[in-house]
């Protein structure tokens, strides 16, 4: 939200919807606190506030987003890794809420310079254009958005800069099930199934091990879902980590053409009551094996200890790197 005191003001007039959230010490970032407010609902609780948000919305003073869907650039940010004049690659932009959140980072205070960008990629070519009406709708100053350049890649295979220069930062906000988000969307659970994130899991790994290779050496990328599964998570982040540094280990080749890559920590500064877990180190995976039949649309749910047993029963979308690291590789 912006520093404007008057606006603050006008937010903090309806103080019985919304307030500062508890662990930003900018007190710039507000939550709603009833249950039932929502875009649908909000003309018929509180026009006022209604006008406040979308007015404020239109000339580019606020943006709404989701909690979670900040944590990403705020890493980013926090660490150092994206700056004032950085360049930004966000790989599965849309919709383009941390695009949004990243350009103003690095088109701030950069002297006029204009070497901050943001690239900003989307697969399908659709959702590209609803993110471009988005960048356009948020009222950000030209100066802003011509730092947005849209591009239209797989981001698996999204293509080296031709300059030969790579990226500061990387948000890899990549394709999932969406589980952690039940509590906003009634239709997630009843079409969920381990089918939903074990389908994922090979390109998600694709993805990020693709960002890793787009990054300049002392760069970072963020790896982020909205779902809650050690598959989509934990497993991909392990997994690509122990290829690129086994890799690079084998060939007795860890130079700036070959770096290995790390896990770095959340900036200890950052938004210091925020409650945070660290990942899990195991975690179990299920899947279907067997035919469909009448009443029984997946085949047979079975958990399996090791990718052997799953592949011999042939478990739909078994991968190897669903599974956690032996011991002595985590």
């Amino acid at each position: 939200i912006s520093r404007n005191k008057d606006i603050r003001n006008e937010i903090l007039d309806h103080s019985d919807l919304v307030c500062p959230v508890k662990y930003d010490p900018t007190r710039m970032i507000y939550q709603s606190i009833k249950a039932d407010l929502s875009k649908a609902s909000l003309s018929r609780i509180s026009p006022s506030l209604k006008e406040v948000l979308v007015e404020n919305s239109a000339n580019g003073t606020l943006a709404r987003q989701e909690l979670g869907s900040m944590l990403p650039v705020l890493a980013l940010h926090g660490g150092g890794w994206l700056q004032s004049g950085s360049k930004v690659l966000d790989l599965c932009a849309s919709p383009g809420s941390k695009t949004l959140q990243a350009i103003e980072i690095i088109a701030s205070s950069d002297g006029g310079k204009k070497r901050g960008r943001v690239i900003a990629n989307d697969v399908h070519e659709g959702r590209l254009g609803s993110l471009k009406d988005a960048v356009e709708r948020s009222g950000i100053p030209e100066k802003l958005a011509s730092r947005v350049t849209y591009t239209n890649f797989d981001a698996s295979i999204f293509p080296s800069p031709k300059s030969g220069k790579l990226f500061d930062a990387i948000i890899a906000d990549v394709p999932c099930s969406g589980d952690g988000t039940i509590r906003k969307d009634k239709h997630i659970l009843p079409m969920w199934t381990p089918d939903t994130g074990n389908a994922l899991h090979k390109l998600q790994v694709k993805i990020l091990k693709r960002a890793l290779e787009l990054v300049k050496v002392g760069g970072v990328v963020c790896y982020s879902t909205c779902s809650l599964n050690p598959v989509e998570d934990e497993a991909v982040v392990a997994s690509v980590l122990d290829q690129i540094n086994s890799t690079r280990k084998e060939k007795m080749d860890t130079t700036e053409q070959n770096p290995v890559a790390e896990l770095v920590d959340w900036p200890s500064q950052l938004l210091p009551k925020f409650v945070r877990r660290p990942g899990v180190k195991t975690w179990k995976i299920a899947g279907y094996t067997g035919e469909e039949s009448e009443g029984n649309d997946f085949g047979d749910l079975t958990w399996f200890q090791t990718f052997e047993e799953a592949s011999s029963a042939e478990m739909a979308h078994a991968e190897k790197t669903m599974w956690p690291l032996p011991i002595d590789s985590q």
